[in-house]
């Protein structure tokens, strides 16, 4: 199944769907795996790796690594660029669970 596919099959739920835009190269890869590791359980998480399914970050308009977007079925609900931290992740996703 390749990424397009995992996000049309996570839309189709009522579950929240983060999407992690990344890039190897980024400094920052190291720490974004730990982050969202933790919220695999409530959320379905799909991670877009910005240079190899580029077209999928064209959709959501991403240009820079890390991003991240937050939605339920096909309305964002949140995005971010940059470091998030676990504790503001945390509070953004009980936000949106109900």
């Amino acid at each position: 199944m390749d990424i397009t596919e995992k996000i049309e099959e996570a839309k189709r739920s009522d579950s929240l769907l983060l999407l992690v835009f990344y890039a190897d190269w980024s400094p920052h890869y190291e720490w974004i795996e730990p982050l969202v590791h933790e919220f695999e359980e409530p959320v379905n998480i799909v991670r877009v790796n910005i240079e190899a399914n580029r077209k999928v970050a064209d959709i959501y308009e991403i240009e820079i690594a890390p991003s991240f977007v937050l939605q339920r079925k096909d309305k964002v609900l949140w995005e971010k660029t940059g470091k998030v931290f676990p504790g503001e992740l945390r509070d953004v996703i009980e936000m949106f669970k109900n």
